[in-house]
C-alpha cells in the first residue's frame, strides 16, 4: 500500500508542476478575470450619472415617493421642470440626460414623450423613471397590495415528476451545467493525453520494467490513476475558487448574482459522475498506452475515444431543441457520454432520477471493468515488449483464451 501512495504522490507532483498544466490551469481564471475587469470598466465608463428631467402635466407625480427608492439603492436624481422649453434647453446643455413629459390625463391619455440629445438613454434612465411612475400610480392602494404590484409578476415552474423548480432568478442553474461541462472537457482532455504519454514513454524507454521490480502492476496503474485524478481535482478546485471570487466581484454589477442560490443537488450529482467518468477515461488511456509501441499510434486511437466523451458538446443544438430525444436518452446511459449528457440536459430540462441512477450504475461498472481490463492489457504489454498488441490479442487476454494464429 505504501508503494501505491508513493506512485500516486509522484504522479501528482509530475502532473501539477508541468508547465502545460500550470498554463492551462491559470489561463482560464486569468482570462475570466480579464473579461470581468473589462466588462466592469466598460460598464462604469458608459454610465451616465446626469439627472433625469420630467414635466408632470398630470399632477400625479410626487418626488417624495421616489426618495425611499433612492435610499434602498443607487438611483439617478430626478429634476422637475414646469416649462417644456426650459427642459429642452437643459437636455441640450447636458444638465439632464433625458426629459420625460407626462401628459394631462395620464395614464388614460396619450403616451409619455421622451426627449434626449444624440445619446440614447441607458437602461438606468428607463428603469428609474418607470419605478418612479409605479410608486406614484400605486400610492392609492393598500401598502401590502402596492408592494406586491410594484414587484411585478414572478413565476416558478415546477416539474411534477422530479419536483425540481425553475425560476427566472435562478440563472446559475442554467449557466453552471455548461460551465461544468467545459471545465470537465479541459481537465479530462489534458490529463488523458498526459496519461497516455506517460505510459507509452515509460514503456518505450523501459522505465516501467524498473518500477515493476518494487511495485505490482495493479499498484502502479492505480497509483498513476489516483495521482492524475487528484491533479484534475486540484485543477477543478482552482477553477471553482476563481469562479466564486469572480461572482463575488461581479455581484454588485449583475443583479442575477445578488439572488444566486447554489444548486447543491446538481453539484452532488456531478461529483458522483465525475470520479468514475475520469477513472474510465484514464483506464482507457492506460490500456492504449500499454498496447502500442509508439506514442503517435496511441494518440490516433485516443483521439477517437476522446470524441466519444465530448460528443454531447457537439450536439448542443439538439439538447436545446429536444433534451428528451431518443438519441440523448441513449447517450445518458452510454458510459463515455453519460456525464456530459446529464450535465447539459440538466441545464435546460429535468432529468428523471431513474435516468441518473441507472446511468451512474452503468458508468461505475464500466469504470471498474476498464480498470481490470487495463491491468490485463498492461501485463500483456510488458510481456510483449516492442510488439503492438492487436485487438484480437487484447480480447483473448481479457477472455483468458489463447489467440489463434493462422
Amino acid at each position: 500500500m505504501r508503494n501505491f501512495w508513493l506512485v500516486a504522490k509522484q504522479e501528482y507532483k509530475r502532473m501539477v508542476f508541468r508547465r502545460a498544466f500550470i498554463l492551462v490551469t491559470l489561463a482560464i481564471p486569468l482570462g475570466m478575470a480579464v473579461v470581468i475587469a473589462l466588462a466592469i470598466v466598460v460598464a462604469l465608463a458608459s454610465v451616465n450619472t446626469s439627472p433625469i428631467g420630467y414635466i408632470d402635466e398630470s399632477g400625479l407625480l410626487d418626488i417624495a415617493r421616489y426618495e425611499p427608492l433612492k435610499a434602498e439603492e443607487d438611483r439617478l436624481d430626478l429634476v422637475l421642470y414646469t416649462d417644456l422649453d426650459a427642459g429642452l434647453a437643459a437636455v441640450e446643455s447636458g444638465a439632464i440626460q433625458a426629459l420625460y413629459v407626462v401628459p394631462a390625463g395620464y395614464p388614460t391619455s396619450q403616451p409619455i414623450d421622451l426627449y434626449y440629445d444624440q445619446e440614447y438613454p441607458g437602461s438606468d434612465v428607463w428603469n428609474d423613471f418607470r419605478d418612479f411612475l409605479r410608486v406614484n400610480l400605486l400610492a392609492t392602494y393598500p401598502t401590502a397590495v402596492a408592494d406586491r404590484l410594484y414587484e411585478g409578476p414572478s413565476s416558478q415552474v415546477i416539474d411534477t415528476s422530479s419536483n425540481r423548480t425553475f425560476s427566472q432568478n435562478a440563472v446559475i442553474n442554467v449557466i453552471l451545467p455548461f460551465v461544468a461541462s467545459f471545465l470537465f472537457f479541459v481537465a479530462t482532455m489534458s490529463a488523458s493525453g498526459y496519461m497516455l504519454q506517460v505510459v507509452a514513454d515509460e514503456k518505450e524507454n523501459r522505465t516501467m520494467e524498473i518500477m515493476l521490480t518494487s511495485v505490482s502492476p495493479g499498484q502502479l496503474i492505480a497509483g498513476k490513476m489516483v495521482g492524475l485524478l487528484l491533479a484534475a481535482l486540484t485543477q477543478l478546485g482552482i477553477y471553482v475558487a476563481a469562479g466564486i471570487i469572480g461572482i463575488l466581484i461581479a455581484r454588485p454589477y449583475v443583479p442575477q448574482f445578488q439572488v444566486i442560490t447554489v444548486p447543491w443537488g446538481y453539484l452532488a450529482i456531478m461529483i458522483a459522475f465525475f470520479l468514475p467518468a475520469y477513472t474510465l477515461l484514464a483506464a482507457m488511456m492506460v490500456a492504449i498506452g500499454s498496447a502500442v509501441t509508439e506514442l503517435q499510434q496511441g494518440q490516433q486511437v485516443a483521439g477517437i475515444l476522446n470524441l466519444l466523451f465530448i460528443l454531447p458538446i457537439m450536439l448542443l443544438a439538439m439538447i436545446f431543441e429536444n433534451p428528451s430525444a431518443p438519441l440523448l436518452i441513449f447517450m445518458t446511459f452510454f458510459p463515455t457520454t453519460s456525464f456530459l449528457t446529464i450535465s447539459l440536459r440538466w441545464g435546460v430540462a429535468t432529468v428523471p432520477y431513474w435516468h441518473i441512477a441507472i446511468s451512474w450504475v452503468i458508468l461505475v461498472g464500466s469504470a471498474l471493468f476498464m480498470i481490470w481490463a487495463a491491468s490485463r492489457i498492461f501485463r500483456l504489454g510488458m510481456l510483449r515488449y516492442g510488439q503492438t498488441i492487436r485487438f484480437g490479442t487484447a480480447l483473448a487476454a481479457l477472455t483468458g483464451r489463447s489467440e489463434r494464429h493462422a
